[in-house]
C-alpha cells in the first residue's frame, strides 16, 4: 500500500497486477488481507428477489481459491435460506482502520458444516479486529460486543469467487480487479 497511510482503490489494482495469481487462485495478498482481521459482509438476494444483507464473523480460504463465511444462524435465517435456495453471492471484506475493501462474487455458494480449527480461526480473527476498533476510539466492551459470537450457533457459506473488485473509497472504487 502507498506511503500515505490509508488505502486507495489505485493500490488495490497495482497490488492485484503484481501478484499475477494462477487461473482459480486468489493471490496471497488478498487471502491475508480476508483472513486479517476485517468485516466480512455478505449479500444474497432473496427468495422474492430482494437484497438481503448479513454480517459475517471471519473468513478463511481454503486450498487459495474457497472461501468459507462464518455467520451468526439466527441472525441470518433469510440470508442461508436464499444461498440453499441457489443465490448469487458478493461478500465485501472492509478494514476498520483505513477502510480498504474488497469485494467477491459468485454466482452460487454452498452451506458447510464447520471444520476443525474453525473455532480458533475465528477467534483469531475477532481479536484483531476487536484490537483494531479499540486503537480506533471505541471501548474495549463496544469492540467485543461487535466481533461477539455464539460458537454453537455457526452457518458456513462456501463459495468460489468469479470476479473480485476493489471497493476501497476514492477514485476507481468498484473497478474490477483483474491481471
Amino acid at each position: 500500500m502507498a506511503a500515505q497511510g490509508y488505502a486507495t482503490p489505485t493500490d488495490d489494482q497495482e497490488t492485484w497486477r503484481e501478484a499475477s495469481p494462477p487461473p482459480g487462485r486468489l493471490p496471497v495478498h488478498l487471502v491475508a488481507f480476508v483472513q486479517g482481521g476485517v468485516a466480512p459482509i455478505l449479500g444474497v438476494r432473496g427468495i422474492n428477489g430482494r437484497p438481503i444483507v448479513g454480517s459475517a464473523v471471519a473468513c478463511r480460504v481454503r486450498e487459495m481459491s474457497v472461501l468459507r463465511l462464518f455467520l451468526d444462524c439466527a441472525r441470518n435465517a433469510p440470508l442461508l435460506e436464499a444461498v440453499s435456495a441457489g443465490s448469487a453471492v458478493a461478500a465485501t471484506f472492509s478494514r476498520a482502520r483505513d477502510h480498504r475493501s474488497i469485494q467477491v462474487k459468485a454466482a452460487s455458494a454452498l452451506l458447510c458444516e464447520a471444520e476443525p480449527g474453525d473455532l480458533t480461526e475465528i477467534a483469531r480473527q475477532c481479536a484483531i479486529l476487536s484490537d483494531e476498533l479499540v486503537d480506533l476510539g471505541y471501548t474495549r466492551s463496544q469492540a467485543q460486543a461487535y466481533v461477539a459470537f455464539d460458537p454453537t450457533c455457526l452457518a458456513v457459506v462456501e463459495f468460489r469467487p468469479d470476479r473480485v473488485f476493489t471497493q476501497t473509497p476514492g477514485p476507481g472504487a468498484g473497478a474490477e480487479l483483474r491481471r
